[in-house]
């Protein structure tokens, strides 16, 4: 297999997310504008080794089990989580809403881990979930600890897609530099319109950002003065996090450079 047909099926990969995990075959070889009797042979493949499968009664491929033994294999590998659960729980019920561990993966934020309250009305989001690191308090403050050239790049990445989270690249820029001077961020109605959260940023065995911690919930009951109350309690869990995180290297892409201390 050469590295020209690697590089198309892991493009056909990537294309199955939270928000897209269905896909035919004619729309598939659109999105990735690959010739669709390409796409259908790399499509086979997949699902005879149970990458995908592909739902007989609408002939569109999901994602298959396959993937759910190499999740195991990662967190079995990773054995943190098994660590970080119980802080962020004990982090949940302190604060009384739910808290989403995001890490940094390919210049995007990412879910990876959320731990409930026991709140009727709560923050509901998917494992998994991607969004761009200049949307909402998880993703934010981890731009705000990225080179000035790397956030630069993602921003303009943004204006040219014309992203409406971002008004003016100097706004961006100066409020980046604020979260990062604070050590927190605070949002409400970013990424989703009834949902405020506030985050602090973690960091790895080398002290590079790797992504963030967030207590999350509804913006009616969770105000910005309510933040900065719980912010000592939050920060001494952090410490914590932040103990188990430098022991250990964690498999996300980062392509940067730069240190907390930077």
């Amino acid at each position: 297999m050469t590295s020209k047909t690697v590089d198309k099926a892991l493009s056909i990969l990537d294309v199955f997310t939270v928000d897209s995990p269905t896909w035919g075959l004619r729309e598939l070889s659109r999105r990735v504008d690959i010739n669709h009797t390409i796409v259908h042979r790399i499509l086979t493949t997949f699902e005879e080794k149970g990458y995908l499968y592909c739902n007989p009664d609408t002939k569109k491929y999901e994602l298959g089990i396959k993937f759910i033994e190499l999740n195991n294999v990662v967190e079995e590998h990773l054995n943190i989580f098994d660590l970080i659960q119980p802080i962020m729980k004990k982090i949940a019920m302190d604060a009384g809403e739910s808290v989403v561990f995001t890490i940094l993966d390919d210049d995007e934020g990412v879910f990876v881990k959320i731990a409930e309250s026991e709140q009727k009305v709560r923050f509901a989001e998917s494992v998994g979930k991607r969004n761009p690191l200049y949307i909402g308090a998880s993703h934010k403050v981890i731009l705000a600890h990225l080179p000035i050239d790397h956030q630069v790049k993602i921003i303009d990445q943004g204006i040219q897609e014309e992203d409406r989270h971002i008004s003016s690249k100097e706004e961006l820029l100066a409020l980046l530099e604020e979260i990062k001077q604070k050590g927190w961020c605070y949002t409400a109605g970013e990424t989703f319109d009834d949902v405020a959260a506030f985050s602090v940023p973690l960091f790895d065995n080398k002290q590079m950002i790797m992504g963030s911690l967030s207590i999350a919930g509804p913006r009616y009951r969770f105000s910005l003065e309510q933040c900065e109350e719980i912010l000592p309690m939050l920060k001494e869990n952090i410490d914590k996090m932040n103990s188990i995180l430098s022991k250990v290297s964690f498999p996300s892409r980062r392509n940067f450079t730069s240190t907390k201390n930077l």
